[in-house]
């Protein structure tokens, strides 16, 4: 019988937070600074925290996008990127499709390009925190919160690409705000591996530092 070499490079986390405008998905950034870390603004908003960043680029087209996550993934010294956000990329994208083509076109190559950047993200040997808005959708007869995307191919399907979906949510502690996670909401997309944060923890603070931590621990 032939022998196989398995190989033991470990897995890499993929993870999605959904929210709403105001819920600190730009924000759980804060505490990734370090020349380890690298964040893809296609919101080119300025950010809601104090710090430099070494790796931070703030793409305008697509090509661009791609161009910047192509170029964060090759580099050994990023070991962590973030997305803000997902949504604005495809927004760009549609926006950029509606301008170049017609019809069916249109469709037929957000499509393609989309499937590009969840076949790059997903090969990538890195983990990544992507954020993204979300939306109301039926899905077999009830409603529920998913990704929101353009066109209906990809409608209620984008969280497949990704190993763990969180969703952003605040509220007040000791009188003060606090922007948390949660792995687990009624009537959402969410899902996490049972073990990653505790199979009892439910929420936590959102903080990116924490979260890459957990997804290295989890698939070291």
């Amino acid at each position: 019988m032939e022998n196989f070499l398995y190989s033991q490079m470990r897995d890499y986390g993929k993870v999605l937070i959904l929210g709403q405008s105001g819920y600190g998905k730009s924000y759980l950034f804060r505490d990734c600074v370090g020349d380890n870390f690298g964040l893809i603004n296609t919101e080119r908003k300025p950010l809601p925290f104090k710090g430099i960043l070494k790796y931070h680029s703030k793409p305008t087209t697509w090509n661009g996008f791609i161009k910047v996550l192509e170029e964060y993934i090759k580099n050994p010294e990023i070991k962590k990127i973030g997305i803000d956000s997902q949504s604005m990329a495809f927004d760009i994208l549609y926006n950029e499709c509606q301008t170049n083509f017609k019809g069916y076109d249109i469709y037929s190559t957000f499509n393609r390009l989309v499937v590009k950047f969840f076949d790059l993200m997903r090969d990538a040997e890195k983990d990544m925190i992507v954020t993204g808005h979300d939306e109301i959708l039926i899905i077999e007869g009830f409603k529920q919160k998913r990704a929101k995307i353009q066109g209906k191919m990809f409608e209620g399907r984008v969280e497949a690409y990704y190993t763990t979906v969180l969703y952003a949510d605040k509220g007040l502690n000791s009188g003060k705000p606090w922007y948390k996670l949660k792995t687990v909401m009624p009537d959402t997309s969410s899902k996490a591996p049972p073990d990653m944060f505790g199979k009892d923890v439910t929420e936590f603070e959102n903080s990116g530092a924490f979260m890459f931590k957990k997804v290295e621990e989890y698939y070291s």
